[in-house]
């Protein structure tokens, strides 16, 4: 019967709920121990079970949690325990409540992580079980910290940002302001928030930052200059930097960042006006007239009239100078280049090169018109002159030179109008001469000076004179300066500006140089065995000395003949020196200076600075050019040129001294400004040796 086999065949199959029971543990412990997330089970302050990947997050063997070596006050931070002991201790009165929290945990290394825990708390047999999951947030805490970091730097360069720092709309209204935009604009933030920057801006630079906003609207950065109006009337120069700002990819605005620069900028072109124009009449240098003569050159065309260049020396102002005094001298100068201004039109350049040398430029003139100015010059100088009361008339010898194509050089047809020039100046027979061939020759008072420099030293008609420098404030002597004299028979006393050029083009400065040198400190060191505190002297040098391959060995050997100490022996250049960038000269500039002896910058300002030359040249002083102590007077800009040279020189670590003191007014302003030494009439002329009264000098408070 069936029902009879029903047991035996019963006991034949297998139990299928147990078999399934048991895969499905299978699957469940496979699935938690491979679960991507850390899992636990808590009974008290111990695990009573955890899954591998736990063990992987914090470094700690499964045996190491389950038998109570590592418990929770081992692994969580000090500061997160309380969160722990309110869940394992406190009844929560919810079996079953779900809690989410952070925690810091240490790792077996030491480490710390942040991680988040699900945790759910459950009783069983009697116990209470908190069970759950525990995932390393550790990434996103730090990026969360970062972020916020970032945030606050934000905000701080935004805020304290001493700058102004804004945004725009499209239409360029304010959306945001710093309080830097409140000092610059002198509008407060609510005041900028209802405007755009269009009526800050000065009439003639709008249409330039309009279009700087434009590139930025359509993504270009920029940066640029402009002029605003302050909301009191006062104008700033700014430096101003605008980028596209974006949203969503797309361009929404644009950021700008404004630095005030008017102080900068006006340093700036008073350091401009110092390199490029003449301090006494404010007329271009030569070096500026040099450069718009090469633009002049270069832009010519063959077929249209070629740039020309008037040369023009004023006849007797050496008398004139010598009669009145340097300051009429200068005054008058200043009248001249008025009126020269007044008859030469705009675009041509009127320049002033040196003393009373002038030089016209003219781009593009046919030469009826150049012969037609010339002439007009020479009437309107003819001209009385009234100047400090007096009533003056004066001539001028005027050169041109036509310039013969691309192929000229500037140097070349400035030197042609030069020739010229003294053709006039020799003959004076015409207002004007125009270089040829035929005129290239000097004229005859320079050919006698040239003749009779080559016998001066032999028949020792050389002689030295020598003009205090004085320590400030206390006019205490500090150094003396050597000036040379040709003290001629026939000519009389010529002065050094019109033999030391000769002697220079002739090569006959190198022996007069020497002579000069060797006479002075052998001076100097006859004054010190006098008994006399020791001083330095200085000496002129000029570059074609610089340049003779032994002139280091004539310095040495003058100071080892004489037995002055090189300590008491200063030599000043010009500042054209500084234009010269051979290797020659900046060697034989250093082995000067190992041997002990200071240099020194003469007449500076005077138009060839290039100031960043001084950082190649370790000078020890500038001698600040008298014309700028002269205008201290003139209510000018002396004043502030002259306090920007003390500031830059001392900066660089030079004493300064200033030529051309000739009353108390000047020297209180230089005393007042730190200027280290003086040198003018206000203290002594120019004397011979025996001349001069050392006591009164060396001490000038006892007399």
């Amino acid at each position: 019967m069936k029902n009879d086999g029903k047991n035996s065949d019963n006991e034949a199959v297998p139990d299928l709920s147990s078999l399934n029971g048991l895969l499905y543990k299978d699957l469940f412990d496979g699935m938690i121990q491979q679960a991507p997330v850390g899992m636990y089970i808590l009974t008290g302050w111990s695990y009573s079970y955890v899954n591998q990947h736990f063990c992987e997050l914090i470094g700690y063997s499964e045996k190491e949690l389950l038998n109570g070596d590592v418990t929770l006050p081992d692994l969580v931070h000090s500061e997160d325990l309380p969160i722990i002991r309110t869940r394992v201790v406190a009844d929560t009165g919810s079996l079953d409540a779900y809690a989410r929290y952070r925690l810091r945990v240490y790792k077996r290394s030491g480490e710390m992580m942040h991680v988040e825990v699900h945790s759910t708390k459950k009783r069983l047999h009697g116990q209470d079980v908190l069970f759950g999951t525990v995932i390393d947030v550790t990434a996103e805490i730090t990026a969360a910290l970062r972020l916020t970091e970032n945030e606050e730097r934000l905000n701080s360069l935004f805020a304290y940002n001493p700058d102004a720092v804004f945004t725009f709309d499209l239409e360029g209204n304010f959306i945001t302001a710093n309080p830097g935009c409140e000092t610059l604009s002198g509008y407060s933030i609510p005041e900028l928030l209802q405007l755009s920057f269009i009526p800050l801006i000065v009439s003639e630079d709008l249409p330039v930052a309009l279009l700087h906003f434009g590139n930025a609207l359509r993504g270009v950065a920029e940066t640029y200059e402009l002029t605003i109006t302050r909301k009191d009337g006062e104008k700033r120069n700014l430096l101003v930097t605008n980028f596209p700002m974006k949203s969503g990819g797309q361009i929404v605005g644009a950021y700008g960042i404004a630095k005030d620069v008017t102080d900068a900028a006006n340093h700036k072109n008073l350091l401009e006006e110092l390199v490029f124009f003449d301090p006494l009449t404010r007329l271009p240098n030569r070096k500026l007239f040099e450069d718009r003569l090469k633009q002049a050159i270069e832009a010519s065309l063959p077929h249209e009239p070629q740039p020309t260049v008037l040369f023009l020396n004023l006849d007797r102002f050496k008398f004139i100078n010598d009669s009145f005094g340097h300051r009429f001298g200068d005054a008058f100068l200043k009248e001249i280049a008025q009126r020269l201004l007044a008859t030469v039109d705009s675009p041509n350049t009127v320049g002033r090169f040196v003393g009373d040398e002038f030089a016209v430029l003219l781009p593009n003139h046919a030469k009826e018109r150049v012969f037609h100015l010339a002439e007009r010059l020479n009437e309107s100088l003819a001209e009385p002159f009234e100047v400090l009361g007096h009533s003056v008339s004066i001539s001028a010898s005027v050169g041109i030179a036509f310039s013969c194509g691309s192929k000229e050089s500037v140097e070349g047809l400035i030197k042609k109008a030069d020739t010229a020039m003294y053709y006039t100046k020799k003959h004076k027979t015409h207002n004007y001469a125009v270089y040829s061939e035929e005129l290239d020759q000097r004229s005859a008072y320079k050919l006698s000076i040239e003749r009779e420099l080559k016998t001066a030293i032999a028949k020792q008609q050389l002689v030295l004179y020598y003009q205090p420098i004085v320590a400030l404030p206390n006019t205490k002597l500090s150094a003396m300066e050597a000036l040379i004299r040709w003290n001629h028979p026939d000519l009389g006393m010529v002065p050094p500006d019109h033999f030391i050029p000769v002697s220079e083009e002739s090569g006959q400065i190198v022996a007069i140089g020497r002579w000069v040198l060797y006479t002075a400190c052998l001076q100097n060191k006859a004054w010190q065995d006098q008994g006399h505190p020791p001083i330095k002297i200085c000496v002129n040098i000029s570059t074609i000395q610089l340049h003779q391959p032994n002139f280091v060995q004539t310095v040495k050997s003058v100071l080892e003949e004489t037995g002055l100490d090189a300590k008491w022996l200063e030599l000043e250049v010009t500042e054209s020196i500084l234009l010269e960038e051979t290797d020659s000269l900046k060697q034989s500039l250093c082995a000067l200076k190992e041997l002990g002896i200071s240099l020194s910058i003469d007449d500076f300002g005077t138009g060839y600075t290039s100031l960043s030359y001084l950082r190649q040249f370790s000078f020890d002083r500038i001698k600040i050019d008298r014309s700028f102590i002269e205008d201290i007077n003139n209510e000018l800009k002396g004043k502030a040129i002259t306090s920007t040279i003390i500031s830059l020189a001392h900066r660089l670590g030079m004493a300064v001294v200033a030529e051309g003191i000739e009353d108390e007014a000047q020297l209180a302003f230089l005393q007042s400004e730190r200027c280290n030494e003086g040198q003018g009439y206000y203290f002594s002329r120019p004397l011979p040796a025996e001349l001069h009264d050392l006591p009164r000098l060396f001490n000038p408070s006892r007399i």
